[in-house]
């Protein structure tokens, strides 16, 4: 077996001890019951009680007890080459968490106790680790989050960066609740101490945190956060909304197009197969309801070995329509854009169906995702089918729907009623992805267009409800801008659909 690497360098805390063969160190109560559990792979820790209760690209989280005390360990897996360079370059990953968390501590910040840091085994390979006591808790939520719970986290995160420390990763699922109301930092692997930061370091910061909402630290959900913020401290400046909503719309702006590379790495929402050469390659998209659900990969593979005759074909490919599930055949290259469209609408909340596989082979791509078992918004318009009320609200959710996709900065080329359903929620959600293209958030080109198709395929249908319907719509779209922190350029866009409206109607009239 390779031996563990020795740590180097002076211990930041006189009261721990080493451990043995260089493997680590920790507090003294721990020190014994700790070097014990790092003489075993991590794939044998269960019998000593610990379980795992996360599981990422970069790192896995066990919780048990060590001695008496519960703990929990935090396992890096340096997977990626720049995780790899990194530790190479500099210490490892586990002991720059323990002393991170160790500066926080003596600068009076509420963190986790940091117990030890060592080696581990994974698989026979040694992997960075930091111990640390258990806290009991829940992350914290926006969503379950009171005023008092919002305030304190703004008084927190002015004092952190009043006392000099930026965290690089300082978002709600790194800070923890507990049963009394206190708060927690976790994972302080990424700090910079440098001294209290300037107003657009604040602002990104804020952002960062915040970024759950649509309006960052200016929406009106974190009004008490960013009070308390603005209230622990000396006043930031008469510029400091411009500078939020502006490190909102920036962060929106790098964040979609790498959450849309998350399709395909594996990660908390997707979950790869190895690519070997004469063999499918499957992607499968995870979530928090039924992660397990899309994992039977042999039954998906007899079924895309064993798919009846498609429903419909056309120049890009076959589409079968499933009792429960919507698959589409395409070029490898259209099949990954496909495929990531849906990730990019899952970011922009934007309604589609919930994509469950992606299988890519000799060159051709095959996409499954939820069918969603309604008609088409053109099948109910068609049929008279829709009370008044409905068509108001499905007026509505679609100018929701298209003002958030075009305020991050999406576009849909094939934007028709025939690929619009209305859901079960009273959203609309956009069925067929395959136009759906990415611009800068700022661009405006292609909005008009994405209007001009949807104002042709209004009147087509009779303009059904008048133009109290097309009102019901605009307000909804401008709405949905502004709630972003985006102006939209309207009058020029209405220009653009009315020219593009007609010049549809012009092409697709009947003889």
């Amino acid at each position: 077996m390779v031996p563990h690497p020795k740590l180097q360098g002076n211990d930041p805390l006189p009261q721990s001890h080493a451990l043995p063969d260089g493997r680590g160190r920790a507090s003294p109560p721990l020190a014994g019951p700790f070097a014990e559990l790092l003489r075993h792979d991590v794939a044998g820790w269960a019998v000593h009680g610990f379980v795992v209760v996360k599981t990422r690209t970069v790192r896995l989280v066990l919780r048990g007890t060590l001695g008496t005390i519960p703990v929990h360990v935090k396992v890096f897996r340096p997977d990626r080459f720049a995780d790899r360079a990194r530790d190479l370059l500099r210490m490892d990953r586990g002991r720059v968490e323990h002393d991170n968390l160790l500066r926080a501590r003596q600068l009076g910040l509420p963190t986790v106790e940091a117990l030890g840091h060592g080696f581990v085994t994974v698989d026979g390979k040694h992997r960075s680790c930091v111990l640390t006591r258990t806290v009991a808790g829940e992350p914290f939520a926006f969503a379950t989050a009171g005023p008092v719970d919002l305030a304190a986290a703004g008084a927190l995160l002015r004092t952190v960066h009043e006392r000099g420390m930026a965290p690089n990763d300082l978002h709600p699922g790194n800070l923890l609740v507990g049963p009394d109301g206190s708060l927690h930092l976790l994972d302080l692997t990424s700090v910079h101490h440098r001294g209290a930061p300037a107003l657009r370091e604040r602002a990104r910061a804020l952002a960062f945190f915040c970024h759950e909402l649509d309006g960052g630290a200016l929406d009106p959900i974190a009004r008490p956060l960013l009070a308390a913020y603005l209230a622990n401290g000396a006043p930031l400046g008469p510029t400091y909304r411009t500078e939020l909503a502006a490190a909102t719309r920036r962060w929106r702006a790098g964040a979609l197009p790498a959450f849309g590379r998350r399709s395909e790495r594996d990660c908390r929402h997707t979950l790869t197969t190895a690519r070997r050469r004469a063999t499918p390659q499957w992607f499968w998209h995870l979530t928090h309801e039924d992660a397990g659900a899309s994992l039977d990969r042999e039954a998906f593979e007899t079924l895309a070995q064993n798919l009846p005759t498609p429903d419909k074909t056309g120049r890009r490919g076959s589409v079968w329509l499933l009792p429960e599930l919507a698959a589409k055949e395409r070029q490898a290259a259209a099949a990954r854009r496909l495929w990531r469209a849906s990730y990019w609408l899952q970011f922009a909340r934007v309604d589609c169906p919930r994509p469950v596989a992606m299988r890519l082979h000799a060159g051709r791509g095959l996409v499954f995702v939820e069918r969603l078992r309604r008609p088409s918004l053109a099948a109910e318009l068609a049929a008279g089918s829709l009370s008044p009320e409905e068509l108001a609200m499905a007026a509505s959710a679609l100018g929701t729907s298209v003002g958030r996709l075009h305020a991050h900065g999406l576009g849909n080329r094939d934007l028709k009623f025939e690929n619009l359903v209305r859901t079960d929620r009273g959203s609309v959600a956009m069925v067929d992805l395959d136009g759906v293209r990415r611009r800068p958030t700022l661009d405006c080109r292609g909005r008009g267009a994405d209007l001009g198709r949807l104002l042709a395929a209004f009147q087509a249908a009779g303009e059904p409800g008048g133009t109290a319907t097309v009102a019901r719509f605009v307000r909804a779209y401008l709405r949905a801008h502004r709630s972003l922190l985006l102006a939209s350029p309207w009058r020029r866009l209405r220009r653009t659909a009315n020219q593009r409206a007609g010049e549809w109607a012009e092409a697709h009239r009947t003889t």
